[in-house]
């Protein structure tokens, strides 16, 4: 880029040079060459020094003082003096356009770049605490071109760290795969081997269990391993661009952090029904649970398990900041900025407790609590929550005053929750909003009620746009409707 300006800038002053001489009726090679009469001499060696001298002869003659029609030696001077001044202001306000010029088109640059600046200064804030000087440097006037080179070289010293998984956004080449096209697939593989297991295991009823009640990949915790892993390791390879054997190791690192596990059991259930002459009648079920286990590994175990360096624990300490959550989130596309505007509920579903609608409208509910027919299987099964039916991207709003517990913004499948938001309103009462086309907020983050937190999406396990809404009293599901009337 530098290169190319400094050419157009050499093309720019020729034309500059070429056309004041042809002001001052003189050739475009003598504006070249110095032989102007307001330049320097500008001597050429060997043979063409005489008919240089030559040259200088004929300008010095057409420039010796004499008068002119109707205007005498005095006055000629004075309007010579003149015009050159007018053209050094013409010359000084092109240059300050051209500066002008120069600047907007770093202004774009950096502008278009903006993203990719703003992980890298969000990294950098603990990567080295000595850029806290720099950043001073630039603020006090160092120059804009200056500053978009320092910029430039930060980018490529920590694209070649463990922070270089930030910059994993976009594949250099053909060869490469983008951080997001990698979870995708192993999202999609880990999906698959839950459903191979709901599908080949013969049950009635279906549970997920996990041993820290998360149900979702924590895609965050999971890239931070990795990227400490290869990045600080003594033969370190830059993750700014993932190769397919880094994606095979990627694939090793998701796995050990989350094993999967099933078993059954029976369970006998009483269930309400309807006989054929519309008589409300209860029926006692026996069912085969299946319960699918997850077993979630944390990056300290997996750096115990991988025997990290000191460098290693280093990066991977960093990568696991908190602030990184949101940065974490809109990588991987779930995350959407804009969140926490406070709305009024659908005024037709009136509360008869705590909690309130948690949309805008009323929406169709589709799936009752409790046994159901699965819209997916056919077969009598249990639902754990309500689902209400509405547009893609309706908001979702906070039930109630409460803290996030859980924000997955990171793994679309995510236990077949999809994207999912877990409140807790203290008190033993919690909410869950699930299959969110995108989150806006993040874990352990303050909410109030009607605050909107999502957007209804069909993430996950569903057949279409809805809000699957479950309340949890005491760490057991119950009924969401018992909460409002009509």
């Amino acid at each position: 880029m530098a290169e190319t300006q400094a050419r157009q800038h050499h093309q720019k002053e020729a034309a500059a040079r070429a056309h004041a001489a042809g002001e001052r009726g003189v050739s475009p090679k003598q504006a070249e060459y110095g032989t102007l009469p307001d330049a320097d001499p500008h001597p050429r060696r060997g043979a063409d020094l005489p008919r240089q001298q030559a040259k200088e002869k004929v300008v010095t003659a057409k420039t010796a003082p004499h008068d002119i029609r109707g205007v005498t030696q005095g006055q000629r001077q004075l309007r010579i003096a003149a015009n050159e001044t007018a053209r050094s202001i013409t010359t000084q306000a092109q240059m300050q356009t051209r500066t002008r010029q120069v600047q907007l088109a770093i202004q774009k640059a950096a502008s278009n770049t903006r993203r990719t600046v703003t992980a890298v200064r969000s990294a950098i804030r603990h990567f080295l605490a000595s850029l806290h000087r720099l950043v001073a440097a630039i603020a006090v006037g160092i120059s804009v071109a200056l500053s978009i080179i320092i910029v430039i070289s930060l980018v490529a010293f920590v694209s070649g760290s463990a922070y270089g998984i930030f910059f994993a956004a976009d594949a250099p080449n053909a060869a490469s795969v983008t951080v997001r096209e990698a979870v995708d697939t192993l999202t999609a593989e880990y999906r698959d081997r839950l459903e191979e297991i709901s599908d080949t295991v013969q049950h009635d009823r279906q549970d997920i269990t996990s041993n820290d009640d998360v149900y979702y990949i924590r895609w965050q915790d999971v890239l931070a391993v990795f990227s400490s892993y290869v990045a600080g390791s003594e033969q370190g390879a830059p993750v700014a661009a993932l190769t397919e054997e880094q994606v095979d190791k990627l694939r090793k690192i998701m796995w050990a952090m989350n094993a999967v596990d099933y078993a059954t059991h029976t369970e006998t259930a009483v269930i309400e029904t309807t006989d054929k002459n519309g008589k409300a009648t209860t029926t006692e079920i026996t069912e085969t649970v299946l319960v699918i286990s997850l077993t979630h590994k944390t990056p300290g175990e997996m750096a115990a398990d991988y025997h990290f360096t000191a460098r290693q624990d280093t990066y991977l300490q960093l990568l696991q900041d908190p602030q990184y959550e949101e940065l974490w989130a809109e990588l991987l596309g779930g995350f959407a900025q804009g969140g926490g505007e406070v709305m009024s509920p659908d005024s037709t579903r009136t509360p008869t407790g705590t909690l309130q609608w948690p949309l805008p409208v009323a929406g169709t509910i589709t799936s009752q609590f409790g046994h159901r027919v699965d819209p997916i299987t056919g077969a009598v099964s249990s639902h754990t929550g309500t689902d209400i039916a509405c547009a893609e991207g309706t908001p979702i709003l906070a039930a109630a005053d409460g803290t996030v517990t859980v924000a997955n913004g990171l793994d679309s499948w995510g236990g077949s929750y999809g994207y999912y938001i877990q409140i807790d309103h203290g008190g033993g009462l919690e909410t869950l909003y699930a299959h969110c086309s995108s989150i806006c907020v993040t874990t352990d983050q303050q909410v109030q009620a009607g605050q909107v937190i999502g957007y209804v999406g069909h993430t996950g396990r569903a057949t279409g746009s809805h809000l699957h809404l479950e309340v949890h009293v005491n760490g057991s599901r119950t009924d969401a409707m018992r909460y409002f009337g009509m």
